[in-house]
């Protein structure tokens, strides 16, 4: 093999021979990085002021790679440095060239490798500063065969027992735990698609490094991840795989592979961010223009009309929009035709079951009247195979031209569920006008204020071999080239499933997470690895809101946990109106989405903290985020706040709104529960709301200069309901905040600078918590009439999921184990609290047991009525406290459906 060493200015040669070695050392000038080639070793030694990295001389081969001042190696080679498969699956690799030659610029910092034979490949290593390595590949093709997969670099090793954690860019971030790599785990998906980034790093005993792609404007389809190495024992590797398309006798351009040595995740983060140009992207600021205050202010409530019970236009007015007491975005799905999955492209006209156009139209300019935005659901990705448009071809344009051709020519078509469709080529022009003639519609005739598209940001794109492709594009990049360019051209609010970080300079909110993905069981072979990362956070929070799924249940934010991962990680909040507006979870979104979040929805994270084993805390810049995971214990965030178990405090350093979970405030022990606060202070005011929480005292600062303070509660939209009393203790006042006053729900309370005393005298006493012991509990029931209907979805704390026995066959029983033998002295059961839950009698009996076995009656049977007018719930207060472990609720009779039917099973 010919080796060429090609001098750069001023540098220097030197034969040195000692210890059986012989070296020829090449220096750099000017700091510059310095080349030796160790000829004994057979390796091209690169030093700069951070790294030092080693190549084959005979093939070059990844030997190592070294962070200065570690006292071992970061990588353990990669024998390849390339691997390519072809058409007929063989592979052809770096180490099998026919010749193989290297060239040396000093001046440039430039390691020029040449690789012979039908498969020519070039490769540049640019060692451009003091922590970066850039490398780029050119192909030239002649092997008579199709290149179909690109390796480079190919599976650059490590030492998996000195992993210390790993991220994969699945939004928001995952950090993938040390056992992942101990335990010879594996994992890899693409981007664009599963993987958001083109992004990788780890942390290791011996340093840490960084790997990911600068955007040449076309985006290659890339398979990231990490994977076990099973013939080399102890070693994991980077997965770094173009999926390519380069025909017999063409060329191709690799992207630059930056490989970044040493520093934190969120150095190497904000490098991808600088070397792509993400900084450079429309902030939300300029896509907003003077809307964005409303806009960050607002969560989004899944308005799926196809879904809710007896729905129509006027009907979700009248009992959903004007009967929200905070703005949002209104998500519309399943307006169109068929409803939800059906008749994609088609989505206008709305179908007309749910009282025509005008009454559309007269929905959606209430709703834009009192301050909400109004998005629809779309899915222009994927056509219904019923579609008016796939029916009504324009003269000239097939199925096979406008479907996704795979190579085997069949056209791709997907199931969900019932529901069927074909996938859009994106690179046809039929796509692109047909596409923007819905999307004008929608927004002209509909009057939406955005658009939201399905599937783009999550879809693993394909391949498409139809004889239309995007410009510039082969079969591997043609069909996100053209959702690129059609995000590119949209001038319309743009939004999106899960997300793209290239689609984010064109898009307002991205709306997706792995932690659903984690939830659903979709990815097995990392959830139990995972912990979440604000990864999108730290990348383009600036440029792009995010949201959960925009669909999914499972991530809606109603309860404690979604609530502390939401605002831990940067997400907006969401909530889906299924079930009506009356939950307080609906109300809490608002207040901690518009008094809270709504200040920093564009901060970017700057960084991103694991102060103790359960606690992190997030800092975007004007507010940090302190997260306590565990659902036990208190967390001390020092001598005047504690977290509750699972609380959180978000706290903006210039002192406006301070908001969390707590368990003391001020220095103040709270009554017992959870106690949802934010405070908020503006002029001569301080709110403080609780929209979920017991009645406690709140010890809270007067206002800076008030000589004293008077105190006010209100509904939500502002009326005052009553002065309150309040004592001060110096620059704080203390008073109690009472969720009920005078019948009504109170919003919030007010504090007002005052020159004199309060002097208010009327008095609201507090309601003592009642602590519901079935909570969380193991519980059986005799039947159930699906799987959807559990058993354990009475003891999960929400009212509107339910236990459904088998129909037709009383009795039916529920039984909760306590755990231990506890005083029992009342039983509550409830229903879904919506007009849905028409009026109904169950005859009920009460039975209880200290093994499980044995059961004695608590309470004889009796037909007890639910009504929505209450809250379709009803007491059940025993004759005498029993103690018992196990407590039976047994159903013989319901007068609205022949099955036992039971939402929530309380235990006091």
């Amino acid at each position: 093999m010919a080796k060429r060493g090609m001098l750069g200015a001023g540098a220097a040669v030197a034969l040195l021979v000692g210890c059986a070695a012989i070296l020829w050392i090449v220096f750099g000038s000017g700091g510059k990085a310095e080349m030796k080639v160790l000829e004994e070793q057979g390796l091209l030694v690169v030093s700069h002021d951070g790294y030092e990295m080693a190549f084959d001389s005979g093939n070059g081969g990844i030997a190592y790679m070294k962070e200065k001042g570690m006292d071992r190696s970061l990588t353990l080679g990669n024998e390849a440095l390339w691997l390519a498969v072809l058409g007929d699956d063989s592979s052809v690799q770096s180490v099998d060239s026919k010749s193989f030659s290297y060239d040396w610029s000093g001046r440039d910092g430039l390691l020029r490798l040449h690789y012979g034979g039908p498969l020519e490949v070039d490769v540049d290593v640019r060692f451009g500063d003091g922590k970066r390595i850039e490398m780029s590949a050119v192909l030239a093709n002649g092997t008579g065969q199709t290149v179909k997969t690109f390796r480079f670099p190919y599976e650059l090793k490590v030492e998996q027992d000195a992993v210390q954690d790993a991220i994969l860019p699945m939004l928001p971030g995952a950090k993938l735990k040390q056992a992942f790599f101990q335990e010879s785990n594996s994992f890899a998906d693409q981007y664009p698609g599963v993987m958001f980034a083109s992004y990788l790093a780890m942390r290791t005993d011996a340093g840490s490094l960084a790997m990911y792609d600068l955007d040449g404007g076309k985006t290659p389809l890339t398979e990231l991840g990490y994977k076990h190495q099973i013939n080399d024992a102890g070693k994991t590797s980077f997965v770094h795989n173009y999926r390519t398309w380069i025909e017999a006798e063409q060329k191709w351009e690799s992207p630059t592979v930056v490989l970044e040595v040493g520093g934190d995740y969120k150095e190497s983060i904000l490098s991808y961010r600088e070397l792509n140009g993400i900084d450079e992207y429309r902030s939300l600021d300029e896509k907003l223009g003077d809307e964005a205050k409303k806009y960050f202010g607002m969560p989004l409530y899944k308005t799926d009309i196809s879904a809710i019970k007896d729905a129509s236009w006027d009907r979700l007015t009248s009992d959903y929009i004007n009967e929200m007491n905070y703005n949002g975005m209104i998500h519309l799905v399943g307006f169109q035709t068929g409803g939800h999955d059906e008749n994609y492209p088609n989505f206008m006209p709305p179908d007309a079951a749910w009282g025509g156009d005008a009454a559309f139209r007269a929905f959606v300019d209430n709703a834009r009247s009192k301050g909400n935005i109004v998005v629809p659901y779309t899915n222009m990705s994927w056509w219904g195979v019923n579609s008016p448009t796939l029916a009504n071809l324009p003269s000239g344009t097939t199925m096979e031209d406008i479907v996704v051709k795979k190579e085997n020519e069949a056209l791709m078509q997907e199931d969900y569920g019932a529901h069927s469709g074909y996938v859009v080529n994106t690179g046809h022009p039929f796509f692109r006008e047909r596409t923007a003639e819905e999307h004008r519609r929608l927004l002209e005739e509909g009057g939406f204020d955005g658009i939201f598209e399905d599937q783009w940001g999550i879809r693993n794109s394909p391949y498409v071999f139809n004889a239309t492709l995007s410009d510039g594009t082969d079969p591997s990049t043609s069909y996100f080239q053209g959702v690129r360019d059609y995000f590119a051209a949209a001038e319309h609010r743009m939004y999106i499933e899960d997300g793209t970080d290239v689609l984010a300079d064109d898009s307002v909110g991205f709306m997706g997470s792995t932690y659903l993905w984690d939830l659903l069981g979709y990815r097995k072979n990392t959830a139990s690895y995972t912990d979440y990362y604000p990864l999108s956070g730290l990348l383009m929070r600036d440029k792009v809101m995010f949201y959960h799924h925009n669909l999914a249940s499972e991530t809606m934010t109603d309860d404690l946990d979604m609530l502390r991962w939401n605002l831990a990680m940067g997400y907006n909040l969401s909530a889906d109106f299924y079930n009506g507006v009356s939950s307080p979870w609906v109300d809490a979104v608002g207040v901690f989405q518009q008094y809270v979040l709504a200040d920093y929805v564009d901060r970017l994270v700057t960084d991103f903290e694991q102060v103790t084993e359960s606690v992190t805390r997030t800092d975007f810049g004007t507010h940090t985020v302190t997260a306590n995971w565990d659902k036990t214990g208190t967390y001390e965030l020092n001598s005047e706040f504690a977290l509750s178990p699972g609380g959180f405090d978000v706290r903006n350093k210039e002192g406006g709104v301070r908001a969390g979970n707590y368990s003391r405030y001020n220095g103040l022990v709270l009554d017992p529960g959870d106690h949802l606060l934010v405070e908020a202070r503006a002029g001569d005011a301080v709110r403080i709301y609780q929209p979920i929480g017991s009645d406690t005292t709140l010890k809270v600062k007067k206002g800076e200069g008030w000589k004293h303070a008077v105190a006010s509660v209100h509904r939500a939209d502002g009326e005052k309901l009553a002065d309150l009393r309040v004592t001060e203790e110096g620059e704080y006042v203390l008073f109690d905040y009472v969720a009920l006053v005078k019948e009504q729900k109170v919003a919030y309370v007010e504090l007002a600078r005052s020159e004199e005393p309060s002097m208010a005298t009327e008095t609201f006493e507090k309601v003592k918590l009642e602590v519901n012991m079935a909570l969380g509990q193991p519980v059986v029931g005799t039947s159930m009439t699906d799987k959807a209907f559990d058993p354990k979805l009475t003891v999960d704390g929400d009212p509107f999921t339910y236990w459904e026995s088998t129909a037709k066959k009383f009795p039916q029983s529920l039984t909760v184990d306590l755990d231990e033998e506890k005083p029992v002295r009342k039983v509550v059961l409830r229903l879904p609290p919506q007009d849905a839950w028409e009026r109904r009698v169950q005859d009920i009996e009460v039975f209880g047991s200290a093994d499980g076995t044995t059961f004695t009656s608590l309470k004889t049977a009796a037909p007890y009525t639910y009504d929505p007018q209450s809250d379709n719930r009803i007491e059940i207060v025993l004759d005498d406290a029993a103690e018992v472990r196990h407590v039976r609720v047994t159903i013989t009779s319901n007068s609205a459906w022949p099955a036992a039917q039971v939402s929530e099973l309380e235990v006091y």
